[in-house]
């Protein structure tokens, strides 16, 4: 069984109308009219048990739209949708013993209590057992480093430790599936390098499915290993990580170092001459040669200029993720379908 099955996933808001009126624009109050504004196009996703998934999207695209629906917040306008083989909304209560969820900066712990009691809490009430529970505990204690302040009322926690805490609360019931949106913004590097880490143990070592949103690459590379991207409502990549930045990846760059007795021009005439490449020179002593995966590898441009040149130093410098999916959204996107004006 899938972890997460999806087809033809859509969902509207409908938005009040309004019209021109003596204080500015009003609403319409006796005969209310209402527009249609699509969040999501139409997705289908397949997610298997132990997938570590990167769903990424500029704002609007549809990514919480997508979350609040596979945690049963919201309901679809249209579309199947099954997780853990549960309908989210229409078998929440059922649903929800199988997740767990973090919602960036909406913490699911009690403000006023200890860290420990909301942690006994949630044991209560998701019936957790003993043995269970302790054995949690200790390892999400040792994990996330929160045994200075397990004793602490959660008002008076950093960002930092609200959010490891709050990790380890979405986990004490040994959920098969965990849904993070932002969980290290704006997080210290210390922080962030924690919650990495942590979510690549329960990933790895016990096998939880991971679906996570968050606008820092370096999040989705550390934490991912597929990339699920979002635009206007519809999916327009799925791809293993490795595969998507290999294919997106069009152009690299090999800066090369040569002798202070080289003459950079020449260098550039070698490259071009052997490869037909065109190398700008940084200065007296670099150039840069800009080439495709089609074109050329680094190490038989490096042989190039080394049978001619004496080289100093060189370096390969690929793309960033960031880099890439930047590139993947300035493409011109797909024409949104009109949106149906509807009245109740």
């Amino acid at each position: 069984m899938r972890t997460i099955e999806v087809r033809g996933l859509r969902k509207e808001y409908r938005i009040p109308e309004k019209e021109p009126g003596l204080a500015g624009t009003v609403k319409h109050f006796i005969r209310p009219r209402y527009r249609a504004k699509p969040a999501l196009a139409g997705i289908d996703l397949d997610i298997e048990p132990g997938e570590s998934v990167g769903y990424l999207g500029s704002n609007g695209a549809g990514k919480s739209t997508t979350i609040k629906i596979l945690t049963g917040l919201l309901s679809p306008t249209d579309g199947y949708v099954r997780v853990n083989g549960f309908d989210p909304h229409r078998e929440r209560k059922r649903h929800v013993r199988e997740i767990g969820a973090v919602f960036g900066h909406r913490t699911g712990l009690w403000w006023d209590l200890p860290v420990i009691d909301s942690f006994k809490t949630l044991s209560s009430m998701y019936r957790i057992p003993d043995a269970t529970y302790r054995a949690n505990l200790k390892l999400f204690t040792e994990l996330l480093e929160l045994e200075e302040f397990l004793s602490v009322p959660v008002r008076q926690l950093s960002l930092g430790q609200r959010m490891r805490a709050d990790l380890a609360a979405a986990l004490l019931h040994d959920p098969k599936l965990i849904f993070l949106d932002e969980p290290t913004g704006g997080l210290d590097v210390n922080s962030k390098v924690a919650v990495r880490q942590f979510i690549r143990h329960l990933n790895q070592q016990q096998g939880t499915t991971i679906f996570l949103t968050s606008h820092d690459m370096a999040d989705i590379e550390g934490m991912c290993n597929r990339l699920i991207i979002l635009d206007r409502g519809s999916a327009v990549l799925d791809e293993d990580i490795d595969k998507a930045k290999h294919r997106l990846a069009a152009d690299r760059r090999l800066v090369v170092t040569v002798s202070d007795t080289e003459d950079v021009a020449e260098v550039a005439r070698t490259v071009h001459n052997a490869s037909g490449l065109t190398c700008t020179m940084l200065d007296r002593q670099r150039l840069s040669c800009e080439f495709g995966r089609t074109e050329a590898t680094a190490a038989h441009l490096v042989g190039v200029i080394m049978r001619a040149h004496e080289i100093v130093d060189f370096e390969l410098r690929e793309p960033t993720l960031e880099q890439m999916v930047r590139r993947l959204f300035q493409q011109p996107p797909p024409s949104p379908p009109p949106a149906e004006v509807r009245s109740r």
